[in-house]
């Protein structure tokens, strides 16, 4: 039998396919960040009356995925050494491997990216 060439592909189809080929692009290529170990952000006020906020756990900014993945990825910043730390509390270099994290991203990207592709191959040959 001849498949129909006026069958055309469902547009909810489409839409899913191109969802998950931007959501593949983004896990797989944008840098991402990872929370230091600490406390809980800490909002407070100075004696003026003036609101304070800082965070007790700051965030440390990592690579894209296609570089962490295979380059050693460790950022350091200074952290909080207390878990309810106040102004003035001591602060400590830490070190935060991305490597890991960086190399999960990419693989579960690349698989959506091959889950799309797939779809689109299936679809053409049912003649979509």
């Amino acid at each position: 039998m001849d498949r129909s060439p006026t069958r055309q592909r469902s547009p909810r189809r489409r839409w899913t396919t191109l969802t998950i080929v931007v959501l593949g692009l983004w896990i797989t290529a944008a840098p991402f960040s990872r929370p230091l170990p600490g406390g809980a952000p800490i909002s407070r006020s100075l004696p003026d009356g003036t609101p304070v906020s800082f965070h007790s756990t700051p965030e440390v900014g990592c690579r894209t995925p296609l570089v962490g993945a295979f380059v050693g990825d460790a950022p350091s910043a200074d952290a909080y050494t207390s878990p309810r730390p106040a102004i003035g509390d001591p602060m400590s270099p830490t070190i935060v491997d991305c490597g890991s994290r960086a190399r999960f991203r990419l693989v579960l990207g690349s698989t959506l990216l091959v889950v799309a592709v797939g779809l689109m191959v299936v679809d053409r040959r049912r003649g979509g």
